[in-house]
């Protein structure tokens, strides 16, 4: 999994239910155990949370 920047998820347009869905499918994966590298996907995570709150919606954590 590739790092993303603010940049980034700023660019991919996204629309907040795909902003949504995208961080369900990290955490889940990352239970899952799917990824190697554990930071990255944390770093990802908490990026499209921070896009969340910033258009206004809770995250839940």
């Amino acid at each position: 999994m590739k790092r993303l920047t603010k940049q980034e998820v700023k660019d991919l347009d996204l629309t907040d239910r795909e902003v949504r869905i995208a961080c369900e499918r990290i955490k889940r994966d990352y239970s899952f155990g799917l990824f190697n590298d554990r930071v990255t996907p944390l770093q990802n995570t908490r990026l499209l949370e921070d896009e969340l709150r910033r258009r206004g919606y809770a995250t839940g954590s």
